[in-house]
């Protein structure tokens, strides 16, 4: 009797380090950048003016150098994956994809907890505080319009790169977060986007599981992940092997990636950063490319992969 996909099991593997206690965001870009002495309440002796624009000619061995934090559970990066390969395909300009732990994972607390849930089994215990009531909902309706405006095909992932209680409503675990050991899928997909980026391969990662996860290519995503990691040139049964092998060598690569978050002065994703300047979600697409135009960025003389189709929402009137 053939398998099916949902018999897919993912691998174990050894457990993570702590990744809830945030890096160290003190003299990040934006505080060393901005000058905010005038009605406020932070009175900064010392301020470094903005970079000065890139003098040199851009070329293919002179690209300029974009920088994203992106997450797996992140419907944004998705939708801003298209534009981001373009824009390296096309243009003398190397997008490195950063892969960090979701915000549920780092910090629960930043959807809200229930206060008293009926059961804890499964479950981390964490205190309601803070917490944007708002946010679910309107990811959810966001996102849909926000992939029928790019012409994206879009599907809510399923099943969840993370274990979070998001329907119904009134169930009293709602928005409750499994703890980092409980979660199925997350670990796992973290790792292989480090082992993608050790690889150079860091942008396709993205690009091919992204449409697996929410653009509806795979009816359970998971088990189309091995044979998506290998159709980029990777083995992913030796990728597997060494991540179980040799943990610290990728979870390296995912707390570089949370400290270059944190240099930047932001904490969300898909955050583009360029020159230490951060440019958060995806709608800060085309600010960055605004931004790569002033320090002159040029087209390639040929396409390089992956290859796409050119966004129908590309800023060429920039």
């Amino acid at each position: 009797m053939a398998k099916k996909k949902t018999d897919f099991v993912v691998p174990e593997l050894p457990p993570v380090p702590d990744i809830v206690n945030p890096h160290d965001h003190s003299g990040n870009w934006l505080m060393r950048h901005i000058d905010i002495t005038v009605d406020s309440y932070r009175n900064r002796d010392e301020l470094e003016p903005p970079p000065a624009p890139n003098t040199e000619v851009v070329t293919a061995e002179n690209p300029l150098e974009v920088h994203v934090c992106d997450s797996i559970r992140s419907p944004y990066s998705y939708l801003v994956a298209p534009r981001l390969a373009y824009l390296q395909s096309n243009y003398n300009c190397n997008v490195e994809m950063h892969v960090v732990f979701p915000l549920a994972i780092r910090d629960p607390s930043f959807f809200g907890q229930p206060e008293n849930p009926t059961s804890g089994e499964g479950f981390a215990e964490q205190p309601k505080k803070g917490g944007r009531w708002y946010k679910i909902d309107d990811i959810f309706w966001d996102c849909m319009r926000v992939a029928q405006y790019q012409g994206m095909p879009f599907r809510f992932a399923n099943p969840d790169p993370i274990k979070q209680v998001l329907y119904p409503h009134d169930d009293p675990n709602y928005l409750r977060i499994a703890p980092i050991e409980d979660q199925p899928y997350i670990t796992w997909m973290v790792r292989l986007a480090n082992a993608a980026e050790l690889a150079g391969k860091s942008l396709e990662f993205l690009y091919f599981t992204a449409t697996l996860i929410w653009g509806g290519k795979s009816d359970y995503w998971p088990a189309d992940i091995p044979d998506a990691v290998n159709m980029m040139g990777m083995d992913y049964d030796a990728t597997i092997k060494d991540i179980q092998e040799n943990p610290a060598k990728y979870d390296a690569v995912w707390q570089a990636s949370q400290q270059l978050q944190m240099d930047s002065g932001h904490g969300g994703v898909p955050n583009m950063v360029f020159n230490g300047e951060p440019f958060f979600g995806q709608d800060r697409f085309d600010h960055l490319f605004w931004r790569l135009r002033q320090n002159g960025l040029t087209m390639r003389e040929q396409p390089i992969e992956p290859i796409v189709t050119k966004p129908i929402r590309w800023p060429d009137g920039l």
